[in-house]
């Protein structure tokens, strides 16, 4: 049954109740949904990312996360807050790991980037807004990612 079928169906408390259930058995025995084509192509321009996270970075932890990591993990990939929080850890773990990075970034501010980020429904940086804003930063970004050719 379609979405259009089930709202069709949908007369009273009772059908509606009815069309419902069966809409949704329906669609959890069809599996998952296919992202719309616009999300996954939008998340495959912020691939690097993804590298980021897994690498680290020698330097501008906390730009990345502010302007970048914070914003893409909350509103392209739409995990949630405690989720992007992990994320962000794991970035800083990577960071320390393998660059020796390991000054502290507090939780508690982390926390409040995610949540800004969230309600403020700000977009990431591109790399094209990096490398015009803060040149430094596109470096780092470069290097980490491996040039050009590995973003």
């Amino acid at each position: 049954m379609s979405w259009e079928g089930a709202v069709e169906r949908c007369v009273d408390e009772a059908s509606c109740e009815q069309a419902l259930r069966e809409f949704f058995e329906r669609k959890s025995q069809e599996g998952p949904c296919e992202p719309l084509p616009h999300v996954a192509e939008r998340a495959a321009q912020f691939r690097w990312v993804e590298r980021l996270i897994e690498m680290g970075a020698p330097d501008g932890r906390q730009r990345l996360i502010l302007y970048v990591i914070s914003r893409y993990l909350i509103n392209v990939k739409q995990v949630s807050t405690e989720e992007a929080l992990r994320e962000v850890e794991r970035f800083l773990e990577n960071s320390c790991k393998n660059y020796g990075n390991c000054g502290r970034v507090y939780p508690r501010w982390i926390r409040q980037v995610l949540e800004s980020v969230r309600s403020k429904k700000w977009p990431p940086w591109s790399l094209e807004k990096v490398k015009e804003r803060d040149p430094q930063l596109y470096e780092v970004i470069v290097k980490v990612t491996g040039g050009p050719a590995g973003i």
